[in-house]
Order: structure tokens, then C-alpha cells, then sequence
């Protein structure tokens, strides 16, 4: 299960994740971070909250980056917990999309 909240702070729209990002809630999650880079110039995604990534949730986030790009925008990554930051390491995601330790607002 994946509880996703936004708000806007500091120019920024937060995405706050929290739970599993899994094949379950891949296409409803890019769906929301698609939304978010579309109405929102600059979007960052907060992974502070989330426990498990996999392979499917990867790729939501490589959609969401992609439309940002597309749109001129930013998309980053913020604050992963360090199981989710190997994930994240491991499948090359930081030569892709920006990862922060820290939220930018």
C-alpha cells in the first residue's frame, strides 16, 4: 500500500510518499507524479516515508523525469531512507534523475 500527499512549499510541489512503491500502485503513482510535473514547475518527490521500491516504481519515477524534462521543469528525489537509496543506486537512477539527501524547501 502507497499513501501519497502533495503540498506546495517554497515554489515547490512536495510529493510525500510513504509505504511501497510496487507494481500494485506503479501506474497510479506515475500518474500523480505526471500530474505534479505537469501543473507545477518545479516537483520534488519525498521518500522519507517509503519502506520498498521495486523495478515498477523505479520506472514512475522515470516517467515522472521524463515529463519534467519535456516540460522544461525539475524533478528530484528527496531524503530516501538508505534502503531505498541502494535501490536507487543500484539501478543507476542518480545519472538519470537528481537525488537530495535534504527536501529543497
Amino acid at each position: 500500500m502507497l499513501d501519497v500527499k502533495q503540498e506546495t512549499r517554497g515554489g515547490w510541489c512536495i510529493v510525500a510518499l510513504s509505504g511501497r512503491a510496487d507494481a500494485t500502485v506503479s501506474d497510479s503513482l506515475e500518474t500523480t507524479l505526471v500530474a505534479a510535473v505537469q501543473a507545477n514547475a518545479k516537483v520534488a518527490v519525498d521518500l522519507s516515508g517509503l519502506d520498498y521500491v521495486s523495478s515498477a516504481g523505479l520506472r514512475s519515477f522515470l516517467q515522472a523525469a521524463r515529463a519534467a524534462q519535456e516540460a522544461q521543469g525539475e524533478f528530484v528525489i528527496c531524503a530516501p531512507r538508505a534502503s531505498t537509496k541502494t535501490v536507487l543506486e543500484v539501478s543507476g537512477m542518480q545519472h538519470i534523475i537528481k537525488i537530495e539527501e535534504k527536501l529543497p524547501c
